[in-house]
């Protein structure tokens, strides 16, 4: 394909017309175009051009100098481009596709939200969370860009015939000691510095990241690697956190295989303890096995198998038991439920599953005891329903009734429940794959089925839908953590604050104290854990990390900082090889503490368990 020419353009384009002034979409994909055959003076005349496809070309860069004011969707697909900086020369774009451009990583997608003040989409993905990541890391750079001038090269400003020279070498040497955040994105931090540092040159001191003008960094680097914890928590000086992987563990493999890496685990719940000390028991779900675990030693202590079954949640109680002789003795029972819907009584001690109890129709996606109540068990199913149910306290040989005593309906699947910390016989707080909800549980009221009443809104932008809440915790009694209603992002919000301005709406604008800075990723079902002794939230994230906040600062804001909140700390997952492990990296779909925040305990999505304990 040669040059581009008028009657080329006028044929696909749209609307058609006898000129190029009045068109609004143009469809130049698959002409084995190269830059060089991009006729600038011809394409500038299409000032009213909003959408314009040059996929499956073989352009190496756009050219400068295209002047599109209105241009607002741009597609790129499977070319040959090295360099997306071009695109700030249409301030209107909101939507850009670049998948398979052999040469482009995420790097280059941090810096379209970086470039374009009004992106919306890049490559078919909402870009609401990129932007705020992307907005993060630049005020984080800027501090530390600023700081690096400050401590090395401001003093040295003695001669203005030096002036030049200072500056060069300080852009120079920035660019090369100022990092921070993962090192997949080293470009882009780079490239961010750079023009940090380059900008503050002509200001003698660094003030504001600047984004104009062109930069060619070159090739984009590829790469992934752990993230690197080059960040500090915005609150006030807190002691360190240390720990030490203790086990890994395989324990939920199909036939014992070590090679099976496939199992997948869904939940893990620390025993509750007989004293103030802390507990070391935990059970975990996974494929057709529960396991319970001692965190210290690293043994399976009792493993629970149904064949057939995948079991999605556990929980546990402690019911005050009968002896044969009329004792009363206090112990730990253990409900397991998943795929079949049916819930599983284990008493763990005795080592078997004393009863069943039918609850669902569908797969139980989670269940929770009451803390009120040590026989109030919620069940959560796919058939959009919780139940609330008695399970009974059995007899000394093992008899019991269960009771159905209310049955919550919901609008779409309920992921996450949890009692309201301030008044657990009054409310449940439920994520759902379409927001976050609260119903009225109080058994004195007449209704045993019961709509949700409350819905809460999170800040989104304009028209957007309400999302999926996937993580779901009490920090304190009136601090919530909830994690998916803001995508990359987990809130802290307070409870009582929200329903203060409430009066008497369904709908309830939740107050938002601060945002944790997470993961930028889309994957869903990442579940964040709560530890409200230690005011600290944690969560995992899809490269083998586990992040740690702790939080208490923000449990005593008053009036909200909504503030942006760094990790504590981020646990990086081992190098298992040097272990004779296969992974040495993964994700991290759960990571929970026992109440003391003595032994850390994470599962992945390759039948790993790993146990960390604090220093």
């Amino acid at each position: 394909m040669g040059r581009l020419d008028t009657p080329l353009l006028l044929q696909r384009g749209h609307p058609k017309s006898d000129g190029l002034e009045r068109m609004k979409k143009l469809d130049l994909s698959n002409l084995q175009l190269r830059t060089n055959d991009l006729d600038l003076q011809l394409l500038n005349r299409l000032k009213q051009l909003r959408e314009l496809d040059l996929s499956d070309n073989l352009l190496e860069r756009l050219p400068d100098g295209l002047d599109l004011p209105s241009l607002q969707v741009l597609r790129c697909t499977n070319n040959q481009l090295e360099d997306l900086t071009p695109l700030q020369q249409f301030p209107a774009l909101e939507e850009v596709d670049f998948e398979d451009n052999l040469y482009l990583t995420v790097n280059d997608n941090y810096k379209i939200a970086s470039l374009l003040p009004n992106i919306q989409k890049i490559n078919g993905k909402e870009t609401d969370s990129l932007l705020n990541h992307v907005k993060i890391l630049t005020q984080e750079l800027t501090g530390r860009v600023t700081a690096y001038w400050e401590k090395n090269y401001q003093d040295q400003l003695d001669s203005s015939a030096q002036t030049q020279d200072i500056h060069r070498e300080f852009v120079k040497s920035a660019v090369k000691e100022v990092c921070f955040g993962p090192e997949s994105l080293s470009d882009f931090t780079q490239w961010k510095v750079r023009l940090s540092a380059s900008g503050s040159c002509r200001q003698t001191a660094p003030a504001e990241m600047e984004v104009e003008g062109q930069v060619r960094p070159g090739k984009p680097r590829g790469g992934g690697g752990q993230r690197v914890p080059h960040v500090t928590p915005e609150a006030s000086p807190q002691e360190p956190v240390e720990l030490e992987p203790l086990h890994f563990l395989q324990c939920h493999s199909k036939g014992n295989s070590p090679d099976d890496f496939s199992t997948q685990l869904w939940a893990c719940a620390f025993e509750p303890a007989w004293d103030d000390g802390a507990s070391q028991t935990v059970a975990t779900c996974g494929g057709e096995a529960v396991c319970v675990i001692d965190c210290e030693e690293g043994f399976v202590l009792h493993r629970y198998k149904v064949p057939g079954e995948e079991f999605f949640t556990v929980a546990w109680t402690t019911l005050t038991l009968v002896t044969g002789d009329g004792r009363k003795k206090r112990s730990n029972v253990l409900a397991a439920a998943g795929r079949r819907g049916i819930v599983s009584l284990i008493h763990v001690r005795a080592g078997f599953c004393y009863g069943v109890i039918r609850a669902h129709r569908k797969p139980i996606a989670m269940a929770c005891f009451s803390p009120c109540q040590e026989t109030h068990l919620f069940t959560a199913s796919y058939n959009k329903r919780i139940i609330l149910w008695d399970i009974g306290l059995p007899d000394h040989n093992y008899q019991f009734r269960p009771s159905q005593l209310l049955v919550l309906d919901t609008s779409a699947t309920p992921l996450r429940l949890c009692p309201v910390a301030s008044c657990p016989d009054h409310y449940l707080l439920g994520g759902c794959e379409d927001g976050c909800f609260a119903w009225d549980i109080r058994l004195t009221e007449p209704q045993k089925r019961r709509d949700c009443e409350m819905m809460f809104l999170f800040p989104q932008g304009p028209g957007r839908a309400h999302k999926r809440v996937d993580g779901l915790g009490f920090v304190s009694e009136d601090v919530v953590a909830s994690k998916g209603c803001t995508p990359g992002s987990i809130c802290l919000w307070s409870w009582s604050q929200s329903l203060a301005g409430r009066a008497g709406k369904q709908q309830v604008t939740v107050v938002i104290l601060a945002e944790l800075q997470w993961s930028h990723t889309e994957l869903s079902y990442l579940t964040l854990s709560t530890c409200p002794e230690k005011a600290f939230v944690f969560c995992g994230d899809e490269e083998g990390t586990v992040w740690m906040y702790n939080v208490k600062h923000y449990l005593e804001q008053h009036p909200p900082s909504q503030a942006s909140v760094a990790p504590t700390k981020i646990l990086k997952w081992p190098d298992l090889s040097a272990r004779g492990r296969k992974m040495n990296k993964t994700l991290i779909n759960t990571a929970v503490v026992d109440p003391t925040f003595t032994y850390l305990v994470a599962l992945t999505d390759t039948n790993i368990i790993a146990i960390w304990k604090k220093l």
